[in-house]
C-alpha cells in the first residue's frame, strides 16, 4: 500500500492512496481459504446428486447420517486424543476461537474429499457412490455452516435452536472432553459425552 501525503503549513493531507496489489492478493487468498467451501461444496453436491439420480435419495440420507458419526469420531479421537499433529492444529482453534485463520482451510478440502469420493465410486459404483458422497458433502456443509454461525453470528436466547447449539459448542470449548458433535448432539448422547452448564456446574454424562 503506497500513500501519498501532501504537506501544508498546518498539517499533512492524504491526497492519494494506491494499492500495490500485494495486500489485495493476501485478502483474496484469505477469503478463498476461509469461505471457498461455502461455494465449492454446494456446487459439488449438485454435480454428484445429478450423477446419482433422485431415486437414490435414501443413500444420500445414509451418507448424511454417516457424516454425523464421522464428525463425532474425528473430532473426539483425531483432534482431541490420538493424533498429535491434528491435535496441535485443532488446539489453535481452541486457543483462538474467533480467529478465522485458526480454523480449517478450504484449500485442504479437495485433498481430503477427492480420495473419499473416488473410493466410494470405485467400490459402490457411480450412482450409489455419488449418492453416498453427496450425503457426506451435505453433512460437511451443515457442519461448516453451524460452526461458522455459533462463532460468528450474534445468536441470542430468542433463537431457540441455534442458541442451544451455540451453548453446547461453547461448552466443548471450555471443557474439551464433551460435546464433540457440532451438527447434532445425537452421538454425544449415545456415547455419554453430552454436557451442559448449569450455573457453574457441569451437568453431563461426560467423564
Amino acid at each position: 500500500m503506497l500513500v501519498t501525503v501532501e504537506k501544508t503549513s498546518e498539517r499533512p493531507i492524504i491526497v492519494a492512496v494506491r494499492d500495490d496489489g500485494v495486500s489485495l492478493r493476501v485478502r483474496t487468498m484469505r477469503q478463498i481459504r476461509q469461505f471457498g467451501d461455502f461455494v465449492i461444496v454446494p456446487l459439488a453436491s449438485v454435480i454428484f446428486i445429478d450423477l446419482a439420480g433422485v431415486d437414490r435419495l435414501y443413500l444420500v440420507l445414509a451418507g448424511l447420517a454417516a457424516w454425523t458419526l464421522l464428525e463425532y469420531l474425528v473430532h473426539r479421537f483425531v483432534f482431541h486424543r490420538y493424533s498429535s499433529l491434528c491435535r496441535r492444529l485443532h488446539q489453535l482453534h481452541h486457543d483462538h476461537p474467533n480467529d478465522l485463520d485458526a480454523e480449517r482451510s478450504s484449500l485442504s478440502t479437495p485433498l481430503i474429499a477427492f480420495p473419499i469420493g473416488f473410493l466410494l465410486i470405485a467400490t459402490a459404483g457411480v450412482e450409489d457412490g455419488s449418492a453416498i458422497f453427496t450425503g457426506l458433502l451435505l453433512g460437511y456443509l451443515a457442519f461448516i455452516t453451524v460452526h461458522y454461525a455459533v462463532h460468528r453470528l450474534p445468536i441470542g436466547p430468542n433463537s431457540r435452536l441455534f442458541y442451544s447449539t451455540k451453548l453446547r459448542h461453547l461448552t466443548h470449548h471450555r471443557f474439551e472432553n464433551c460435546n464433540f458433535g457440532v451438527t447434532t448432539s445425537f452421538w454425544d448422547i449415545v456415547f455419554r459425552t453430552n454436557a451442559r452448564i448449569i450455573g457453574e456446574r457441569l451437568s453431563s454424562g461426560a467423564g
